[in-house]
């Protein structure tokens, strides 16, 4: 999932902006568009039974009528939400302000800042820049990524991994460990060859970048297979050569 930050000073136009930007991204994919709506807050209908449901402390309080679907959860902070949207497929999310957050952004206006990668710019230079701004990754949204890129119709199996930074190793602890663009390549270069392995329709697989803390998911892996053996023989032997190649280099 592609995050495009917009970020300006009230009253500039952004609001205008992120229509036009949606209509054009969603040619090219499924968008979705968070705002952040800081101490206004969001007022929900008093009395309705999705806000009588909200209030009574349901996790996740929704309702569908015939044309959409309503969903208001409990948890308030950006990266759920993030999550939330490419665990639903979303290929492209819009982000209107959330300035304190250092994502690769466009600036509407005269607004000073870092990670800037466009300044009042037309529809069109966004969308040449899209691979400038930044990937989010999650295991469901890498699945949905292989379904509709790769199709299913000879498929038999979905195989994911998700590695964590692991605390305790016998007697020794790790606080955290550390990475830099040059995983890129390693990575890519297991993607092609677990993607040679005869059966694997297809396969995704991200490392996360910079300090990452005990606990901290690490990976992501998701392999789409004729069959169960070929997935689990690729996935295993792309595993070993990251742990080997990369993560025992660390220590």
């Amino acid at each position: 999932m592609k995050i495009i930050q917009i970020v300006g000073r009230s009253n500039t136009g952004k609001t205008t902006f992120i229509r036009s930007l949606i209509g054009a991204l969603s040619s090219r994919g499924t968008v979705g568009a968070i705002k952040h709506l800081g101490h206004h807050g969001f007022r929900l209908e008093p009395g309705k039974d999705t806000t009588l449901y909200y209030e009574s402390h349901a996790a996740i309080s929704g309702g569908v009528d015939e044309e959409k679907s309503v969903i208001v959860r409990r948890e308030n902070d950006l990266d759920s939400t993030l999550a939330t949207l490419c665990n639903t497929g979303v290929e492209y999310a819009i982000l209107e302000g959330f300035k304190t957050r250092p994502f690769p952004r466009v600036v509407i206006g005269d607004l000073p800042g870092e990670n800037v990668v466009l300044r009042n710019p037309t529809i069109d230079e966004v969308i040449a820049a899209l691979p400038e701004f930044e990937d989010y990754y999650t295991i469901e949204g890498l699945v949905r990524e292989l379904r509709r890129e790769c199709g299913v119709s000879h498929a038999g199996a979905v195989l994911t991994f998700n590695g964590i930074v692991r605390e305790w190793t016998g007697t020794e602890r790790t606080e955290y460990l550390e990475f830099d663009e040059t995983v890129d390549a390693l990575t890519e270069s297991i993607h092609r060859e677990m993607e040679a392995v005869p059966g694997i329709i297809g396969a995704r697989f991200y490392h996360r970048k910079g300090r990452l803390y005990a606990g901290e998911d690490i990976t992501y892996l998701a392999i789409l297979a004729e069959h169960r053996e070929e997935a689990f023989a690729a996935a295993s032997s792309a595993i070993d050569r990251l742990k080997r190649e990369l993560h025992d280099a660390e220590k």
